[in-house]
């Protein structure tokens, strides 16, 4: 049964769950500041592996051998063992097992750990290859803010000084050869001026982002900073009218529409030779 670890200091107290070592919960100077859920969107802050996004038609291929995947992963839905746990930091695990091998057959191990800093939430992500073959996976972090009001209220800062940001789309959640170009103000980018009944649904993808650092702002106050420099991507979403909003570093992308099976071929792939690790880190920092 899945159980809720928590970590805190004077300014965070952040609640996980060992099903997907899940944040469901931060509390910044005792105010809730995560998605609670709602029938639209029951998530909090799923984290993604060993894809990104979906493959198309559900399914990759390795050495000519199918393997199905749903969307964003399995780790989401897998219950993690806490390997170490203290006031401030708890470590979280899953390993590579007879279940996992029927859709990744990869022998690996997959830790995050959660650290509280002041007002920062430090986060690590530890993928290793336990295999002398190479392992292909993806990571990615899926945070939604909740907000006081509805999204259009509500602007992205990007420390990077771009002007407009290319946003890759897609076609039934596939990527697709055409891109929008969005155009970014003196304030950031206006999520009021996409995020539209239109748009219901739709995300904006930016694929190798120059900047590192997001920052949520509403009218001229800095609300928190999300830092990703070890994730070359970064999605926005949210959905409908919901007061929330997810900031999203991802290091890959979903499947081109069309696209082939090999895993080897996913656009946007990453690869860990045998035996080795490698570690990825994103930090979230409430400034209000």
């Amino acid at each position: 049964m899945s159980k809720i670890v928590t970590i805190s200091n004077d300014y965070l107290s952040v609640d996980i769950s060992t099903l997907g070592a899940e944040i469901v919960s931060i509390k910044y100077m005792g105010k809730e500041r995560i998605w609670q859920g709602s029938p639209v969107w029951q998530g909090h802050a799923p984290i993604l592996f060993p894809i990104n996004g979906c493959v198309f038609d559900g399914y990759y291929e390795i050495d000519d051998q199918k393997y199905e995947m749903k969307a964003h992963g399995f780790a989401r839905k897998t219950e993690y063992k806490v390997v170490a746990e203290e006031k401030t930091t708890a470590t979280f695990l899953i390993e590579s097992n007879l279940e996992t091998k029927k859709v990744y057959p990869f022998d690996f191990k997959f830790r995050v750990m959660f650290k509280v800093a002041c007002q920062t939430l430090q986060v690590y992500y530890i993928v290793e290859n336990h295999d002398s073959k190479k392992l292909f996976y993806n990571v990615g972090c899926h945070e939604g803010y909740l907000l006081d009001s509805k999204v259009k209220d509500y602007y992205i800062k990007f420390d990077g000084g771009e002007t407009e940001v290319d946003n890759s789309l897609l076609t039934e959640n596939f990527i697709n050869d055409k891109k929008s170009v969005i155009k970014i103000g003196d304030k950031g980018l206006s999520l009021g001026e996409f995020f539209i009944p239109e748009n219901d649904g739709e995300s904006i993808i930016v694929e190798n982002i120059k900047s590192k650092r997001a920052t949520l702002c509403k009218g001229d106050e800095e609300l928190l900073c999300v830092y990703y420099g070890d994730f070359p991507h970064l999605v926005l979403w949210t959905e409908g009218d919901q007061p929330f909003i997810a900031i999203e570093p991802w290091t890959g992308l979903p499947d081109v529409h069309g696209s082939g099976r090999k895993i080897e071929d996913k656009k946007s792939i990453d690869t860990l030779d045998g035996n080795c690790s490698k570690t990825f880190y994103h930090s979230i920092t409430f400034l209000d």
